[in-house]
């Protein structure tokens, strides 16, 4: 895997806070080895590290798709989805996905932070040996739930919406008061479910950066869940109330390419 990078973000709010809040805001582990994303985060002194999604392999079920008139999207998502399983056979070890490195990476972060997690799409059916590990090492998991935190005089909301099952418990973390941070693992929902919420920041990763970066602004070739050249590839939109991590691992056989992996590093001021 190609050597990972900081990504630096300032998120102003009209909060009087007597020094900036440093989050980092970490997608896509995928169970792969990502020592080198620990490295940066050791290195950064995050006070808080939040996780948003797809950090197990729970993905029991392929998603169905209606490719009747679509044969150039259905070759191109095949051969995504199913070069995941030739990278599992024929890459070395260190890149191979393994529950005990997502549980490594979990435990070695805790260390340097409070560990908050949100579920992707790939953790459809959590094991309960996935929530006793979560508990008995104090990560804290919001299934569609949310929290009061506070860390200084930085006072707020943390929700994190999984991909499913989401319809009852959104309207409630929405009508509550206060700055709110949403962990929201699909970026594509900002916009259909969002965009007027009231919603401070929402914190994104599944797109990978778009696998491949083309052109001077980088845009992402293949966006899961937009398609072709998708709007939210990585990068702030929404007037920067949306962040969207490139994420930390490649799951696919082709390389990820002039798209680097990343930690991403949020101020809060």
């Amino acid at each position: 895997m190609s050597k990972p990078i900081v990504t630096r973000y300032t998120v102003e709010t009209s909060l009087k806070l007597s020094k900036p809040v440093k989050i980092a805001h970490i997608s896509d582990l995928h169970e792969r080895n990502c020592d080198d994303i620990l490295a940066l985060l050791r290195r950064n002194k995050p006070e808080l590290i939040l996780i948003t999604g797809d950090t197990f392999e729970r993905y029991d079920n392929k998603p169905q798709y209606d490719f009747e008139h679509r044969p150039v999207k259905k070759l191109i998502i095949n051969t995504i989805h199913y070069s995941n399983f030739l990278l599992t056979k024929i890459t070395p070890d260190r890149h191979r996905a393994h529950y005990i490195n997502a549980l490594r990476f979990l435990r070695e972060a805790k260390k340097l932070a409070p560990v908050y997690m949100s579920l992707g799409n790939h953790e459809e059916k959590l094991l309960e040996k996935d929530y006793r590990f979560l508990r008995a090492n104090g990560i804290t998991l919001l299934e569609n739930a949310d929290i009061a935190l506070s860390i200084g005089d930085f006072h707020f909301l943390l929700g994190g919406m999984s991909c499913w099952d989401y319809e009852a418990w959104l309207p409630t973390f929405l009508s509550k008061s206060g700055y709110k941070i949403l962990m929201c693992h699909r970026p594509e929902m900002y916009a259909e479910l969002l965009t007027d919420s009231g919603v401070d920041l929402v914190l994104s990763g599944h797109t990978h950066g778009g696998q491949v970066r083309i052109g001077k602004k980088g845009k992402g070739f293949f966006v899961p869940g937009q398609g072709i050249f998708g709007k939210y590839a990585h990068g702030r939109f929404f007037d920067g109330r949306l962040i969207v991590s490139a994420g930390c691992a490649n799951t696919v056989f082709f390389p990820r390419l002039f798209n680097p992996r990343e930690l991403v590093m949020i101020e809060v001021k």
